[in-house]
């Protein structure tokens, strides 16, 4: 990748069939989990739509120059590869403005696991949004291990979802924190990804007990706005380091759901430019760090996005 400009570590994308109805798209699908999280019938829903489109208008409009789309957390292999080949079309008519993490569903064994180095070969550069709790397997599965394992060998991050433990139910099922830095301490020839500042980690550090942040794990700022003032920033930097700190958005999340009900990324990067960081911090969390972790992968894909 060429040096310079805003990498977005961190959004979702769906085609138009989906945004037109995502309660009954989700239910046709078995994915029960997803329905309830961007459609719930019992809170308003803070789920942003975006078609290709909309999305590169969006980035071009804030000055983005890349973002990587991740895969859902699905409950099915059928849906991750459908994802999958969504992405893979999207990445490739993108003019590589738009890169690709692969979906997995560990519980599919072999089928996870082949589909993954498929994805790898067809140019994707990463593997997630996983979610254990979610998808229904424990982080010493064979199979989990066996995809981390394929991450490591290709030179590829794994992101995982990361939940606050003090967030409430709707934030979902809560994650296995110290469970996480033990996968790294274990794997520390692979990079991991917290999403969602590591459920906080990044700025409070670990858990009681869970031992020290290994050096291959890094955090990601998705949906920052909706939970954790600015002042997050500044803390999580002088903690950990801005080397380990990667801007992501969530897009199309709605981050400021009482100021608009429309995605954007442009608000929350205001936000990021206003937090205190100096130049150099912001060059960092804006783009270099998470250029740097996907070098290796997008050099040694044959699509090369």
């Amino acid at each position: 990748m060429r040096q310079g400009g805003i990498i977005d570590a961190h959004i979702h994308a769906y085609p138009p069939e989906v945004a037109a109805d995502p309660a009954g798209w989700g239910r046709a699908r078995g994915e029960p989990g997803w329905t309830e999280c961007v459609a719930p019938e019992r809170r308003r829903s803070i789920q942003g739509w975006a078609d290709t489109a909309r999305l590169m208008a969006d980035m071009d409009r804030a000055g983005v120059e890349r973002c990587v789309m991740l895969g859902w957390y699905w409950q099915r292999q059928e849906t991750c590869e459908l994802q999958n080949r969504w992405y893979g079309d999207w990445a490739r008519g993108s003019a590589g403005r738009l890169l690709a993490f692969a979906s997995v569903q560990p519980r599919d064994g072999r089928g996870a696991v082949d589909e993954l180095e498929r994805a790898l070969d067809s140019g994707f550069c990463g593997v997630g949004e996983v979610f254990p709790q979610a998808q229904g397997f424990t982080i010493d599965d064979p199979w989990w291990r066996r995809i981390v394992e394929v991450a490591q060998e290709r030179g590829v991050p794994v992101t995982l979802h990361a939940t606050d433990p003090g967030a409430a139910p709707a934030a979902g099922p809560k994650t296995p924190l110290d469970g996480y830095l033990r996968l790294a301490r274990e794997h520390p020839r692979a990079t991991f990804i917290l999403a969602h500042w590591g459920g906080g980690m990044a700025f409070r550090g670990p858990p009681a007990g869970a031992g020290p942040l290994p050096d291959n794990v890094y955090f990601d700022t998705a949906a920052s706005p909706l939970l954790y003032p600015a002042a997050v920033f500044r803390q999580a930097v002088d903690l950990v380091g801005a080397g380990r700190i990667l801007y992501g958005s969530d897009y199309p999340l709605l981050l400021h759901p009482k100021r608009t009900r429309e995605p954007a990324f442009s608000g929350f990067l205001e936000e990021v430019a206003a937090s205190g960081l100096g130049e150099a911090e912001l060059r960092q969390v804006l783009g270099e760090n998470i250029r740097r972790l996907l070098a290796p992968g997008l050099a040694r894909g044959p699509g090369r996005m």
